[in-house]
């Protein structure tokens, strides 16, 4: 059981109670959990950082159900890929008419990727190009090889509580005895080589000291690169805005390349992402999640003089740059994507206000309690976006959101599960628009039992 004490030892009443009664719900998850384990990883970070082992076999609207019938309001929902709920009727009949009618795999272009090309570019305000790809970690790899390439300087800024994907580039932490205004960067995790880290310039996240940084390193620096709402310290606009505005100001006058990673942000915040919400025109922007309605995806959009680089190569530009996939861009995910894009296009002026008062709804209901109850707790939201922190004091940057999970948090989660609310292990947090207010004041109240469960046991 991951995450749990081995022992029991140090755990309150509650705490053991909440284990047996998850050992006794989930007898299947348990035994499959036991069975494939010398059989494959996880491949998953939120099932990897999940306190108990919970299998899901299906998806209904706001819900997951999983594999002994446990019913979940899921606030995971796909790592927020998910916008329009478990098989949104659009998205499901897209997916049905493509594998039944038409094929699902075919190597070449299909119709469906102009289609999808031009919803992102409706939404993207930098985007004059598009190129498809099979994730988020593939399209922050080619956004970066394109920045070097076009800008013929080898370093990338980065900040303070970044992930840009699973490749060595998107990885790494600020090393905590480092300054606060001069972090050091060092990877997470090893197999990562010491000229991805000497090629990578960490700077501070929210604090104008990244500025002078910037100025300082223009010569090396081929590009920055952030994103629309660090999604393990999300913040509201009134926040951010000022920030990412200047820094675009200060990349452009030093020669360096802007990028925004929308891949959680995208079509999430705003049918235009965070740019859309924050008023700011990168020179790139990368996408995946929302973008495919569920299915795998990466898109990179941008400026044609630099996404032009991507179809150069084959015609000697030796600026060109070599990119491509078995599966980019294929039939599934752009019906997929088509379907979901269009109902959010068409829908936008209902859907976002919507989804982002519930964002905010749910943050001020526990922010409230937590303070009338003496809870050291707090949530931090931007617009449908949350994460849950058991920390009471300002969290400017990734260093005051905690270390390891505490008992307490382990708990509170072991609560959430047992009591039918699903957040997901990497605690990033999203509501879909099949989420009813209703649903989401269920969760509220969920979200209190579960904290009160864990006071009662002297862990807050």
């Amino acid at each position: 059981m991951a995450g749990a004490s081995e022992s029991g030892e140090h755990l309150g009443r509650n705490g053991r109670e909440v284990r047996d009664s998850l050992l006794l719900k989930n007898k299947r998850s348990q035994a499959l959990t036991l069975a494939t384990g010398e059989l494959m990883n996880s491949g998953s970070a939120a099932s990897l950082e999940m306190p108990f082992p919970v299998l899901m076999e299906a998806g209904d609207g706001p819900f997951l159900i999983d594999a002994d019938g446990n019913r979940y309001i899921d606030f995971q929902i796909g790592f927020g890929s998910m916008l329009l709920g478990h098989r949104h009727p659009l998205v499901q009949s897209a997916l049905l008419d493509q594998a039944a009618n038409r094929g699902w795999q075919f190597g070449l272009h299909n119709p469906n990727q102009v289609k999808l090309a031009d919803q992102l570019i409706k939404g993207d305000n930098c985007a004059e190009r598009v190129i498809f790809c099979n994730s988020g970690t593939e399209s922050t790899m080619y956004a970066i090889r394109v920045a070097r390439a076009f800008s013929g300087k080898p370093k990338l800024g980065v900040f303070d509580g970044f992930y840009h994907g699973a490749h060595d580039y998107g990885i790494g932490a600020a090393d905590p005895n480092s300054p606060r205004d001069a972090p050091v960067y060092q990877p997470i995790g090893a197999g990562v080589l010491p000229a991805i880290v000497e090629n990578q310039i960490m700077l501070p996240y929210r604090s104008d000291a990244a500025f002078e940084l910037i100025r300082q390193h223009k010569d090396d620096l081929a590009m920055v690169m952030i994103e629309g709402v660090q999604s393990s310290n999300p913040h509201e606009k009134h926040e951010l805005t000022a920030y990412l505005q200047e820094l675009k100001t200060v990349c452009a006058e030093s020669d360096v390349l802007f990028m925004m990673d929308e891949v959680i942000t995208g079509f999430r915040l705003a049918y235009g992402g965070a740019q859309e919400y924050f008023d700011v025109q990168p020179d790139l922007a990368t996408y995946g999640k929302v973008l495919g309605g569920g299915l795998p995806i990466g898109a990179v959009g941008g400026r044609s003089d630099i996404m032009k680089l991507f179809n150069s190569m084959a015609m000697g530009d030796k600026k060109g740059i070599m990119s491509g996939g078995t599966f980019s861009g294929n039939p599934l995910t752009m019906a997929a994507g088509v379907a979901q894009t269009s109902f959010l296009d068409e829908n936008r002026a209902e859907i976002y206000p919507r989804l982002n008062s519930m964002g905010q709804r749910l943050a001020e209901t526990i922010n409230q309690y937590a303070r009338e109850q003496g809870m050291g707790v707090q949530v931090l939201n931007a617009g449908s976006m949350f994460q849950i922190y058991f920390n009471e004091g300002e969290i400017w940057s990734a260093r005051d959101t905690g270390g390891m999970r505490s008992q307490a948090e382990t708990d509170f989660y072991l609560h959430l599960l047992d009591n039918g609310v699903l957040i997901p292990g990497t605690r990033r947090s999203f509501i879909s628009h099949v989420h009813t207010p209703e649903l989401v004041d269920e969760a509220a109240e969920i979200i209190k039992k579960s904290l009160n469960l864990v006071r009662q046991d002297d862990l807050l």
